[in-house]
């Protein structure tokens, strides 16, 4: 790296496909040089893969203005650094802090404002506040600008507000139908889909309403209608609105959850790269997107040096959830990589510190890679001592009609009691061809089952039989 390109390859290297789209519908670069180094930095940003270096005999100060440029546009564009200018004026307001500088590019960006932003709640909201600090100053014409704002824009506020609030209780009942099978929360679709499309509404409550979307989707299976809602996001994202890196790592996240179940691997690993290029409060989940894709292609150690790379993210996280998911990724790595013994350890000392965490939110995934240790491990024992102490067949009942069900903790429990002759040959055969009963296979299904047969009849060849026959259906 040339020390006088240090500075724009660094840039260069962190500038996201999204931004770097945005840009390229602003550019209108006179200078030959400039346009081509403006096309080098968009080529690379939107093929990572397939770099190409950029001309170090070009003028450094073009390197420069070509930089300046770029990162004025995008924090013009900038959500959050909007929010943060807000809310920074929020404060100083409450402290009588404001200077008249401050004052006056609030007003300047109320006199201007024409479209509703991401950001229209917090500006509303810190306006009312505002207007009562000019009127007790006697600043009467200031006051009227912020009354005409307020008096325009109440319907629209009042609307937002009580999209905020739905979009809430959607969010309890959504997440409830996850992690507790409640009810189905489909008719929310409906109104979610309204939300979205809607072309009078502020960003933030827009994107929350295609999280809901994404999310539903997601756990339903239904790949139509989740590409749908991505293929509009996306158009959004590249026209520079909803922007921010927060913002679009959630997106490339997410995108990961969708390309693994169309089953694009490359695809999903190049988002789940992505969306961990920076820290921020959600990345625990990132990784553990990633991780799980890696899992699937078989590339275990890549998902173990990436949870041991991130373990300090782990251990400072207060999302048990993700904590839970991480801890089971993590345990199923170390079984694939025959170090059983190792991820029995570790089941055993974090279901004592997280018992009621994981019994509450995901009990299935962490039990799932517990139990694949204690089989490696050929402890049949404390797996019938694990299911008589939490009842994990039972609630395991509770999951069927899930989308992609498979009763695998049945199984390790039922192949756990044969082997230490607490039932029969034949009630182990009937248990589990009851349960096949329930299971619809496919893609996604298929794959987990014919990993799961392949521990469960480690001592127990005439079960690989028994399954090879029922796959073939």
């Amino acid at each position: 790296m040339k020390p006088k390109l240090k500075v724009f390859e660094e840039f260069s290297k962190a500038l996201l496909p999204h931004e770097a789209r945005y840009l390229q519908s602003l550019a209108n670069f006179q200078d030959a040089e400039k346009r081509n180094v403006f096309q080098n930095l968009v080529d690379n940003s939107l093929n990572p893969e397939q770099e190409s270096p950029f001309d170090p005999d070009i003028d450094k100060r073009k390197y420069h203005h070509i930089k300046t440029w770029a990162e004025h546009r995008l924090s013009l564009r900038d959500v959050d650094k909007v929010a943060d200018w807000l809310l920074d004026f929020d404060k100083k307001l409450a402290l009588d802090l404001v200077t008249s500088e401050e004052e006056k590019a609030v007003l300047d960006y109320v006199k201007n404002y024409r479209e509703i932003t991401f950001n229209f709640q917090i500006l509303y909201r810190i306006l009312r506040d505002y207007r009562s600090y000019l009127l007790i100053r006697m600043r009467y014409d200031d006051h009227v600008i912020i009354l005409d704002f307020l008096e325009k824009w109440k319907e629209v506020y009042v609307r937002a507000n009580e999209i905020q609030e739905k979009l809430y209780q959607a969010t309890t009942e959504i997440t409830d139908q996850f992690t507790k099978s409640e009810n189905s929360s489909a008719y929310w679709e409906k109104w979610l889909h309204k939300v979205f499309a809607s072309k009078n509404i502020n960003g933030n409550n827009r994107y929350k309403a295609f999280i809901l979307l994404a999310f539903m989707y997601n756990n339903t299976g239904n790949l139509e209608k989740l590409q749908q809602i991505f293929d509009k996001i996306d158009g959004f994202f590249n026209k520079g609105t909803l922007y921010c890196r927060r913002l679009l790592y959630n997106y490339y996240s997410s995108r990961v959850l969708l390309h693994s179940k169309q089953r694009d691997f490359e695809a999903a690993v190049y988002y789940g790269k992505l969306s961990i290029r920076q820290l921020n409060e959600d990345t625990l989940m990132y990784i553990n997107n990633l991780v799980s894709i890696y899992l699937r292609l078989d590339q275990q150690k890549k998902a173990l040096n990436l949870l041991e790379d991130y373990r300090s993210i782990y251990e400072n996280t207060h999302n048990d959830l993700q904590k839970i998911i991480y801890i089971s990724y993590y345990l199923r790595a170390l079984n694939e990589l025959n170090l059983s013994r190792k991820a029995e350890n570790i089941a055993i000392y974090f279901l004592q510190k997280y018992e009621t965490e994981i019994l509450k939110l995901r009990w299935h995934h962490f039990f799932t890679s517990y139990f694949t240790a204690l089989l490696n491990n050929e402890n049949y024992a404390a797996i019938l001592q694990l299911d008589k102490k939490y009842s994990l067949t039972e609630k395991e009942l509770t999951r069927k009609g899930s989308v992609n069900y498979v009763p695998n903790i049945l199984w390790a429990f039922s192949v756990a009691a044969f082997l230490e002759n607490k039932i029969s040959e034949e009630k182990l055969f009937s248990n589990i061809s009851e349960s096949l009963a329930d299971v619809d296979i496919t893609d996604h299904n298929r794959e987990f089952i014919e990993k799961n047969v392949k521990i469960l009849s480690k001592n127990l060849p005439e079960l690989k039989v028994f399954f090879k026959s029922y796959l073939r259906k």
